[in-house]
Formats: C-alpha cells, structure tokens, sequence
C-alpha cells in the first residue's frame, strides 16, 4: 500500500525537465545520415526515474512491472512500461532486452521462462497494450506518439502508424527530419532499455544483447551498434532495402510510396545504413516467405556487415512464423555469445554459385559434419519471395559437398540457398515447445537478369494432376505449431493446375471423428492477383480412407471473388479430434499420416 502511494504522489508531483532533443527548425540543420543523427545522443545521460508498479516472486524467478523515463518531449515526460525478470541467484547475470512486434505487448512469462534459462530480461511494452489486469500505469508518451493509433494504445495522438517524416503537432521537429520517424523515437526506447539493464544489480553489464519480433526486429537492428551490446538476434524484421521494389515490377513489394523524403529515409532510419555500424555477432531468425523481412533483403543486410560473425536460419515455407528448429538458436546464441559458454553453433555454410551455359550449378559444404542430420537445397524462378515456392533440388553428395545443376531460364532470375540440420546434443525446452534440432543456412545466391519477364514463368510450368502425395512427408509445407500445415505449392514455377478441376483429398481417419478445415489466401501476390481468402470446412469419420471432393463454389470467400489456382498464394489445412475436441498433429509423415494425397482433378459430385 505505501508503495503504490509514493508512485502515486511521484507521478503528481513530476515536473517537466529539459527536452531531450533541441528541435531542429531549419532544413539544412537535419542530420543526413546515421552517424550524424545519433552522434549527440547519450542514452545514459538523463535519469530513467524508474518506479516498480507490482513484484512477482517464484523459488526461481522475480519479476517487476516497471515504468521508467525515455525522455522528454515538447515539454512532458515519455515513460515506456516493462516487465523486468531475473533469475533468484543473487548473482550478475547475461541479460537481454527483448521488443515486442506490431500490435504486440510485452508478456511475464517469457521473461520468466528465460531467467529459469539464467537470463535476466527486460520486455518493453512499446505499444502501450494493457498488461496487468487492475493496474492503469502503463506505458505513457506525452505529447509524441510512435504507436499504431487507438486501436492498441489508448492515449494515441494519431489515427494510425506514422509512416512518414513530415513534421506534424506531435514531432520533435518542425521539418522533414528522421526524428519524426516513430522509428527514432522506439531506437531511443530501446536504447533506454539498455541503460536500465546496465543499472540493475542482478545484471552483468558486460553481458548484454537485444533481441525482438517482427517490428521488434526492426527496432534491434536499429539499435545494434550500440557499444554495450555483445550480441543481437533479431526475428522476422530488421532488414534495409524495404524501399527496393522486387524484380519484375511486381506492385506493392516496396514502401517507398510511403516516403515523401525517400533519400533522406535511406540515409538515416532505413536499416541499410545501421548494418554497416553493428559490430556484435548477430543471429538473423526468420522465414522463407516473410512478408516482413523479405528473403533476398535479409541477405542483401547481411553481407552489409563488417564481420563475419553472423547467422541466418528460416523456417522453409512459412510467413512470419520462425518454428522450434529456429527458436531454440536464440538460447544457443545468447547462451554463447552472452554467457560465454562452450556452445558450438556451426558456420554458415559455405556456398558457391557457377554458370556455364544454360545451367547453373550450386555447391554447399557445411559445417561440423558430426552433427549435422542432413542439408537441404531450395531454389526458385519466382521474384516475389513472399509467396515464392522453394523447389526442394534433387542433390548430389560427394563426401562433405552437396551439388546441384538448375536450368537458368531466359528473363527469369534464379534464387537458391541451403539449409543444414544439426542434432542438439539432448532436447532444449522452450517456451512453447521443446527443440531436438537446429538449422543454419547457407548464403543465398541469385542470378537477375537485366530484364525480367514475370509471363516466362507459364512457359516453364507443366499441367499437373497430384498436388501432393506425401512421399516425402511434410517436406513441402510449414508448420509453426505442429498443428496445421502450410505450402505455397499452388504458386511452384514448374507445376500448374487446371481451373476447370476440383480439390481433391484423400484422408486415412482412423476410426476417429474428424473434421477437417482448408484455408486458401492470396494475400501478398502483386494486388491484381489478390483475389482474397476462402476456407471450407467437412467432418469424416470411418475406419477407412475417404475421399472429399471440393468445387471452388463450396468455399467460403472474403470476397465476392471466384477461386483461381494460379492465384491462390497458401493452402493450409488443419484436422480436429470432433470428440475431445483437440488439435490433431499432421507434421508426422509416412504410413501413419492422416493425409494421404491431395489432387486436382475433374467430378460431378457436388459439394
């Protein structure tokens, strides 16, 4: 009680302090690039006033929910809420900041679970979304606002997310300038963030990384030249080159629409000129089809490095979704990176990429063979990686070596890249799961003709009447729970599908009542495709195999659009148990399987 009463009183009696940032009024003035934009700046300067709303305490684990101050602007205080956990040592620990993604908050029981793992982080609720039930304090901007709009932070100044960095009523300066961004002010944040978890008794201040989701990864590689971090891993964000439109002319693959002042953006927020600058280990986690952090720009960053101490690993046939396999590298990482520990997380393989003629021949050799359960190697014809599907290649092995010969087709770029399979030494327990394994990637190559003509895709493709058969189980689909299953196969540059033919699925229910759901979307093809989402749901039950057949006409649609395969970005389905009502696992392969085929193919049944 006497606690809550002094923040109450603090929180009355704040006064206003010194802007954080003297405005710039003129042009000329605004900074023209990263180093110049931060240059001024002392993230430990002012003081961080920071107040412990409520404690939870475990035999392991303490956590607080704290506020403390970003800064001050156009006259009032910003405080960003957080919640601080540490492992019940009484020791200095390795610990991490930990951001968010859009239209996230932050959560206890992540840091909880990684102060069970020895870390102590700091999970910064940026959004401003409520957090505790019966507790108001949270997340205060002032008179700026870096939120996406009313629907999550209910003290929004705007309707939306600031795409832009014209000034307005609620910028720091009254001129086009980078600090307009609600970038910068998130960077200063997070900045911030790392100034608490340097302060904190509980942490080794020598130890200390950052990690985040989505917007949450951008805002990582926007902070990871920061001296005091030691390692980084950011997640399905934090890639430069957004503005750069996909080979092809494909419509709404860049944001540059979005930037009144698109050269000034380049120079200083886009984290093409923050890549440069990191000099800490950096872990890149993602997925192959992120809409996000889109493959080609991952790498393009990347080898924007300064140092060879970098990772990548995707979950292969995803969007926005890293799996356990991906995960579990974020424990590893810190564990080696942070800790210290003897933790052998193998190179990124080596790859080299040669033409002669018309065939292109790609060779990976990874590293530490010992572990390694197997190497994959993925290529494609299609530009838009966001719902590109990866050829799984027909390799050859020489000893350590695995090659492969890919046609090059003429006005069609060619993607390639390698994904290597470790064994974990035991199982590692997650947040949400348990991993046996880890993948690394290879460098992505590519070749990208002059030219690129998006129509010489039909001319490669064949009719195609099975669309899967599971011989090769799940190969070529996804999962992030390993639940449902999802593939991009409708959208293979070598396979099409008739428009006059049905869905076709051949199910093995073992003698369980069962109901199975088919989601279809077209999101993130070039908009003219973007014909919307269908779902279709059917029961089955019987000991023996049965066969639904679905017109496009028994789907479900968001839209008053009719179905057309080649446009059809995802398929995904998922099965449920009709009598206890759980989820059925259909990332198991083989004779055991639920799904036995899936095709195209012509019927009179109606559905």
């Amino acid at each position: 009680m006497v606690r809550f009463f002094l923040i109450l009183l603090f929180s009355v009696l704040a006064t206003f302090g010194e802007e954080t940032f003297d405005p710039f009024k003129r042009s000329k003035d605004v900074p023209q690039n990263v180093q110049d934009l931060w240059k001024e700046y002392d993230p430990r300067k002012e003081a961080l006033e920071i107040k412990i709303i409520k404690e939870w305490e475990t035999s392991e684990v303490i956590t607080r929910y704290v506020t403390f101050r970003v800064g001050t602007f156009k006259g009032v205080d910003s405080r960003i809420a957080a919640y601080y956990s540490f492992p019940k040592n009484s020791k200095r620990n390795a610990a991490f900041v930990w951001s968010h993604g859009g239209g996230q908050r932050a959560e206890r029981k992540r840091g909880v679970y990684f102060a069970r793992q020895g870390f102590a982080t700091l999970d910064i609720n940026w959004l401003g979304r409520p957090l505790e039930e019966g507790i108001e304090e949270n997340t205060d901007w002032g008179n700026v606002d870096p939120t996406q709009g009313p629907r999550f932070y209910k003290k929004s100044l705007r309707k939306g997310w600031k795409q832009s960095m014209q000034p307005d009523d609620y910028t720091i300066d009254s001129v086009a300038s980078p600090r307009n961004s609600n970038w910068f002010l998130l960077a200063v944040a997070a900045r911030r963030a790392i100034t608490f978890l340097e302060q904190q008794k509980e942490v080794d201040s020598d130890k200390i990384g950052f990690s985040g989701y989505s917007m949450g990864g951008m805002i990582t590689m926007l902070v990871a030249m920061d001296s005091r971090l030691k390692a980084v891993a950011p997640m399905v964000g934090g890639t430069g080159f957004k503005y750069v439109d996909f080979p092809g002319g494909i419509e709404g693959s860049s944001i540059r629409n979005h930037f009144k002042h698109l050269d000034l953006y380049k120079k200083t927020m886009d984290p093409e000129g923050y890549w440069p600058l990191v000099q800490c280990p950096v872990l890149f986690i993602t997925s192959t089809n992120d809409f996000h952090s889109t493959f080609e720009r991952i790498y393009q960053s990347i080898h924007l490095l300064k140092h060879p101490n970098w990772r990548v690993s995707s979950n292969v046939h995803q969007n926005h979704g890293p799996g356990n396999e991906q995960w579990v590298l974020l424990n590893l990482w810190f564990e080696k990176y942070l800790k210290g520990k003897e933790v052998h997380i193998p190179e990124t393989p080596s790859a080299e990429l040669s033409v002669k003629g018309s065939v292109a021949t790609y060779s990976v050799t990874p590293r530490d063979e010992k572990n390694l359960e197997g190497t994959d190697i993925y290529y494609s014809y299609d530009p838009n990686s966001r719902t590109r599907f990866w050829i799984h290649a027909k390799a050859t092995n020489n000893l350590s070596k695995t090659t492969v010969d890919i046609p090059i087709h003429k006005e069609l770029p060619l993607y390639i890249f390698a994904s290597s399979r470790y064994r974990l030494s035991e199982p590692i327990e997650l947040e949400r799961g348990s991993a046996s394994f880890f993948s690394i990637n290879s460098d992505e190559k590519w070749i990208i003709p002059k030219k690129v003509n998006l129509q010489n895709l039909e001319k490669i493709s064949k009719e195609e009447q099975v669309f899967e058969g599971f011989k090769n189980g799940i190969k070529d689909w996804s999962s992030r729970d390993n639940f449902s299953i999802k593939t991009y196969k409708f959208q293979s540059p070598l396979a099409k599908y008739s428009e006059d033919k049905n869905l076709c699925l051949l199910i093995d229910p073992k003698g369980k009542k069962v109901s199975v759901t088919i989601r279809l979307e077209s999101k993130f093809l070039s908009r003219e495709n973007n014909i919307g989402d269908f779902s279709y749901t059917q029961k089955i039950e019987g000991e023996s195999h049965k066969e639904i057949i679905i017109s496009k006409e028994a789907f479900k649609s968001s839209s008053d659009q009719k179905i057309e395969w080649s446009k059809i970005a995802t398929m995904e389905i998922s099965m449920m148990n009709r009598e206890n009502k759980q989820r059925i696992n259909l990332t198991s392969s083989g004779e055991d399987g639920y799904l036995k085929s899936i095709k195209l193919k012509a019927s009179d049944i109606n559905n």
